[in-house]
């Protein structure tokens, strides 16, 4: 079996964490809809348990904070994926990405727990941290473009 590139390992790494992620957020805004004895489709309470109510206009305030560090990650993984993709395939410095994979990760998984929590200014602080990964990613990528 051929090794694998230590960069490729660590971004497969990196995304696999990431999309666990995603998929723990959403089990997350189910289980708080549960808990909060609610369900958002008619045919949902089919197979709630108990005495469940039709959420109208809105869900529990305890699901939509969920929900909503559930959308901001979604919103920043196609940037992550793509960006670490083209990082890897124009050969950007591996220490680079090195750090930025490993930041942008450690902040985003950070940033759902404190926007959980509803800890500022840590919430603030992580979501800086991800988005100035992103942003470095960019710069070295271009970098490595117009000096190749």
């Amino acid at each position: 079996m051929p090794a694998i590139d230590p960069q490729l390992k660590l971004y497969a790494i990196c995304s696999c964490v990431l999309t666990l992620e995603m998929l723990a957020l959403g089990f997350m805004s189910a289980a708080r809809r549960a808990k909060h004895k609610g369900y958002m489709n008619p045919e949902d309470k089919a197979v709630s348990f108990g005495e469940a109510t039709l959420v109208e206009g809105g869900d529990h305030p305890d699901v939509q904070r969920v929900q909503r560090a559930h959308r901001n990650l979604l919103e920043s993984l196609p940037m992550f994926f793509s960006l670490g993709l083209i990082y890897l395939l124009v050969g950007a410095p591996a220490l680079g990405a090195q750090i930025l994979f490993t930041t942008f990760t450690a902040a985003r998984v950070l940033h759902a727990i404190v926007y959980i929590n509803a800890l500022q200014p840590w919430r603030t602080i992580m979501f800086a941290l991800g988005s100035l990964s992103l942003v470095a990613m960019i710069v070295l990528i271009l970098r490595q473009v117009f000096t190749a």
